[in-house]
């Protein structure tokens, strides 16, 4: 019987090597490129090239260009709002969700994700890596396996953009310290304390990520605001 990868695999593979040659400089922004190229690139046919290319035009990363192929264009300001606001309405609930659930594997495999960051403090790729696999944790724990993988599809296309705030426009011990403050809620058990630090944490970098994508475009600062003021439940104030 054949062992072939499923084409849904191996198309969402395919866009995440993508996502990853994109994020390292391998493919450049503003350059197209054909199916052929990226499929020789990347060792596909075709066809799952192209379907991981409509995958990554939905995350507004290329666009695809009929009959030559896809240009890379990276997020602008407005893709940056569409984003982070995505991310501040499911990830919080989410997170607290998981506190309902988690157990004594979790909080461990949580700490150590975390003792990984704080030793490489740096805003360097095995930080971020530390990083991305907190979150996934806490997502998985929350038991919606879609919610997860659409959050985690949302987190990889804004690094492409959204490194750069820690720790240039943000200290790496206050990143730390709102990871940290995760962690003890949901270590705690306590949904609403872990909701409310997640959401402090994602609306402090959506703050710093917006200004800076957006050249402070005041319509798309107020979007942001609005989407952050619309995630807060009533009698809840954001104090940073």
């Amino acid at each position: 019987m054949s062992q072939d990868v499923p084409a849904d695999s191996k198309s969402e593979q395919i866009a995440e090597d993508i996502r990853d040659a994109i994020r390292q400089g391998r493919l450049e922004r503003g350059v197209l490129y054909s199916s052929r190229e990226l499929g020789e690139m990347f060792g596909a046919s075709r066809t799952p090239v192209r379907e991981a290319l409509l995958k990554l035009a939905d995350l507004g990363l290329v666009r695809i260009e009929r009959n030559r192929g896809a240009r890379v264009v990276g997020q602008d300001g407005r893709g940056i709002v569409d984003l982070c606001s995505l991310r501040v309405l499911l990830e919080p609930p989410a997170c607290r969700s998981a506190a309902a659930v988690m157990t004594s594997r979790d909080d461990e495999a949580m700490l150590a994700e975390y003792r990984i960051m704080e030793r490489l403090a740096d805003g360097g790729p095995e930080y971020f890596a530390a990083d991305e696999r907190l979150h996934e944790l806490i997502l998985a724990a929350s038991g919606n396996r879609r919610l997860a993988k659409f959050v985690r599809e949302l987190r990889q296309t804004l690094t492409l953009d959204g490194r750069h705030s820690v720790p240039r426009y943000q200290p790496v011990e206050t990143a730390l310290r709102d990871h940290r403050d995760i962690i003890d809620a949901l270590r705690k058990r306590d949904g609403l304390a872990a909701e409310r630090a997640m959401r402090l944490h994602l609306v402090r970098s959506g703050d710093l990520l917006v200004a800076h994508s957006s050249d402070n475009d005041r319509g798309l600062v107020a979007e942001w605001r609005r989407w952050v003021s619309v995630s807060v439940p009533e009698g809840e104030q954001i104090t940073y």
